[in-house]
């Protein structure tokens, strides 16, 4: 709610403060006396351009401060202007001047013979109809379903875009992990396979060597073993000599029975250490392998084989994307499909909805001297899609409208008049079914009707302003009686200045202006008491 506006310096207004009725707001004055230009003022916290010479003669600055009241909260929006530039304010702080637009298009709703744009923009139609229809909580629904797919749609996205430069990823992973693979190895055998060769590179020594031991140990006539045979007897003969000889004999017979099984040892070694010079080709080439595996990793083996590990689980999840992505695409499509549901309920009603608002708004006209006019809701079918949802539904909502007897209805953005939109826009918000605690400013409503259909409009304002906040200027008695506060816009001369000044009117100064608003300069006592008349009947 609009509660105060202060303004100074803007054109013939020196000073001019005003303290706002919650309900219906009338500004009524002579022609010319300054009241467009107190909208005016509240226009220059909506539109960035101001015009030439706005501000006062002789002054160096115009001001411009508004209080809003939104609950306990309170805005105070400000701007500022002289030659050079133009200072906006929220709450005392300097703000840029989009920031306090934005704020002031929040609170207020401003329609006059200029200020179309928000009937003439075919998305708020749908906006219109919605509000008509009270299916807030079905929209709730769409617009929770329709996030639900756009998230998941992002995340399809994501996956879409990571799966595209995995593949490069995932070929560079297998490279690496073949590179480790080729080389079948475990912990432990870089150790064996260096001990392996030195037993290759050393084969022909140690068979000789073996073989010499075999000889020397058990196979010659005078072999160790055939020696110890032959000197057994002697042994156990000292033996029983002399008792502390017996560790020695049994010292004596213990390598006597090894001596076997170390020929055997030998015999068996000369097959497991023959020369194989593929296998030692073989392991070479193995080792030499590892060797610059090690060097281009910078690691050990050991280390080698953990980053294996590391690198097989990189890949591995880099291929779950696909499946990743097939789920998300069963989500998406199961999400679109209760989003179908919502729609065609959204769509019924919107329907259902339609021909009864344009009967009512065409009958509404009739009594603002549109007799003639008619009305459609038109509704145009959209089918969902990931690409085309959105929280309110894929279906297009235009008004269509004809004020001239044998036209079919066009679109209202390209044969509706300033005039027609006024009247329409006034309709509309009297239907309501928009939320309460709006401020709505109507520049002109009144311009070119009369009589009954002026006191139709007055009551139209009455009624949107029992929900919302009104402030309207009129040049009729039949509007300005039902005021809740009543503001006189006049205009004075002094020292060769003009003056515009605002004032609440009560009383009698309230019954003397609804007495000029009906009889212009020719006042008498019956004028008065027809004004008195009027008033007591406007009273709820």
């Amino acid at each position: 709610m609009l509660s105060y506006l202060k303004v100074e310096n803007l054109a013939v207004v020196e000073k001019a403060e005003l303290d706002f009725s919650p309900k219906l707001n009338i500004l009524t004055g002579e022609t010319g006396a300054g009241k467009s230009i107190l909208i005016d003022a509240i226009m220059l916290l909506l539109n960035k351009k101001t015009p030439a010479n706005i501000v006062r003669s002789g002054k160096d600055k115009l001001t411009v401060e508004a209080l809003f009241c939104q609950g306990d909260e309170e805005i105070i929006l400000k701007r500022e202007i002289n030659k050079n530039k133009s200072l906006t304010y929220h709450n005392g702080e300097l703000k840029p001047f989009a920031q306090v637009r934005e704020m002031a298009a929040a609170l207020l709703n401003i329609y006059g013979q200029k200020d179309h744009v928000f009937l003439l923009n075919a998305a708020n139609h749908q906006i219109f109809l919605d509000q008509y229809c009270q299916h807030g909580e079905l929209l709730g629904e769409m617009a929770e379903k329709c996030r639900q797919i756009r998230t998941l749609q992002t995340r399809w996205n994501e996956l879409q875009e990571k799966n595209k430069q995995s593949r490069e990823r995932i070929d560079y992973l297998n490279f690496q992990l073949q590179e480790i693979e080729s080389l079948n190895l475990k912990q432990g055998d870089e150790t064996l396979m260096q001990e392996r060769l030195k037993i290759l590179a050393a084969a022909e020594t140690i068979l000789e060597k073996s073989e010499a031991l075999v000889r020397d140990f058990y196979q010659k006539d005078d072999s160790v073993y055939n020696l110890l045979a032959q000197n057994l007897t002697a042994a156990a003969y000292l033996q029983t000599l002399f008792p502390e000889f017996s560790h020695f004999k049994e010292e004596i017979d213990r390598f006597f029975n090894l001596l076997p099984e170390i020929s055997t040892f030998l015999n068996d070694l000369a097959g497991k250490v023959e020369f194989n010079e593929n296998e030692l080709n073989e392991i070479s080439e193995k080792m030499s392998r590892l060797e610059k595996l090690k060097a281009k990793h910078k690691l050990t083996l050991e280390q080698i084989l953990g980053k294996y590990e590391q690198l097989r689980t990189e890949r591995d999840d880099l291929l779950n994307l696909n499946f990743s992505l097939g789920d998300t695409e069963k989500e998406i499509a199961r999400a679109l499909a209760a989003y179908n549901i919502l729609q065609e309920k959204l769509r019924q009603n919107r329907r259902l909805n339609a021909d009864k608002l344009s009967a009512l708004i065409v009958r509404e006209l009739a009594l603002l001297e549109m007799a003639k006019a008619r009305f459609e809701v038109r509704c145009e079918e959209n089918e969902p899609s990931v690409e085309n949802i959105s929280e309110t539904g894929t279906d297009k909502i235009e008004f269509y409208f004809s004020s001239n007897p044998g036209q079919p209805p066009g679109r209202l953005k390209e044969v509706a008049s300033g005039g027609e939109l006024s009247r329409l826009m006034l309709v509309l918000k009297s239907i309501g079914g928009d939320e309460a605690g709006a401020t709505f400013i109507f520049d002109e409503i009144d311009s070119g009707i009369g009589g009954k259909t002026a006191e139709f409009v007055g009551e139209k304002l009455r009624k949107i302003s029992g929900r919302n906040q009104v402030i309207s200027i009129s040049h009729l008695p039949q509007i300005a009686r039902f005021a809740d506060r009543h503001f006189l816009i006049r205009k004075e001369f002094k020292d060769n200045q003009t003056y515009s000044t605002a004032a609440i009117l009560e009383d009698d100064d309230r019954v003397r202006e609804i007495a000029r608003l009906m009889a212009g300069s020719a006042i008498n006592a019956d004028v008065l008491k027809a004004a008195e008349l009027l008033l007591a009947k406007s009273r709820p």
